[in-house]
C-alpha cells in the first residue's frame, strides 16, 4: 500500500538516481568535445543558423541518451525496484535487475526529475505539517535605514 513514508523514500530514490546521472552525463561532457560545445551561425545566413540548430538538438539529444542510459544502469547496479519502494514492499530487492523494467525507470527518473523533486518538496513539508514537526521561524528585527 502505499503511504506518505514509501511515496516519500521513493520521490527521493528517484531524484538521487537522476542526479547521480547528471553527474555522469556533466563528466562525459568534459570528455567528449561535441557534447560541451556551443554552436553558433558563422554568418548570418539561414543555412548556418540551420546548422548551428542542428548540431544544437544533436548535442541536446545525446546528452539525454547518455543520461538515460547512464540512469538505467545506475538503477541496474543498486537492484532495487522503485515501484516496490512505491508500495513499500518489504523488500524492494529484484532478482535480475537487467531487465527492461529497470531502463524504463532509468527513462522516467531522467525526465520527471524536475516534477518529482516538485512533488518531493510539497510531500515533505506536508509530512511536517501533519506530524506537527513544524521548524521555528527564523527570528526577524524590523530596522530602519539612515534619517538624512
Amino acid at each position: 500500500m502505499v503511504s506518505l513514508d514509501s511515496s516519500i523514500s521513493f520521490m527521493i530514490y528517484i531524484t538521487a538516481v537522476s542526479s547521480a546521472a547528471a553527474g555522469v552525463t556533466e563528466a562525459v561532457k568534459s570528455v567528449v568535445p561535441f557534447l560541451a560545445t556551443d554552436y553558433e551561425a558563422e554568418q548570418d545566413r539561414l543555412e548556418d543558423h540551420n546548422h548551428a540548430a542542428r548540431l544544437t538538438h544533436y548535442k541536446k539529444f545525446c546528452n539525454l541518451i547518455i543520461s538515460v542510459v547512464s540512469a538505467g544502469v545506475i538503477f541496474a547496479l543498486l537492484g532495487l525496484d522503485p515501484a516496490l519502494i512505491l508500495v513499500g514492499a518489504p523488500s524492494a530487492f529484484v532478482d535480475n535487475p537487467w531487465k527492461v523494467g529497470t531502463w524504463i525507470w532509468g527513462i522516467v527518473a531522467v525526465f520527471g526529475s524536475p516534477l518529482f523533486a516538485s512533488v518531493l518538496k510539497i510531500l515533505e513539508g506536508w509530512k511536517q505539517n501533519v506530524n506537527g514537526d513544524n521548524f521555528p521561524h527564523k527570528p526577524r528585527q524590523k530596522v530602519r535605514g539612515p534619517r538624512n
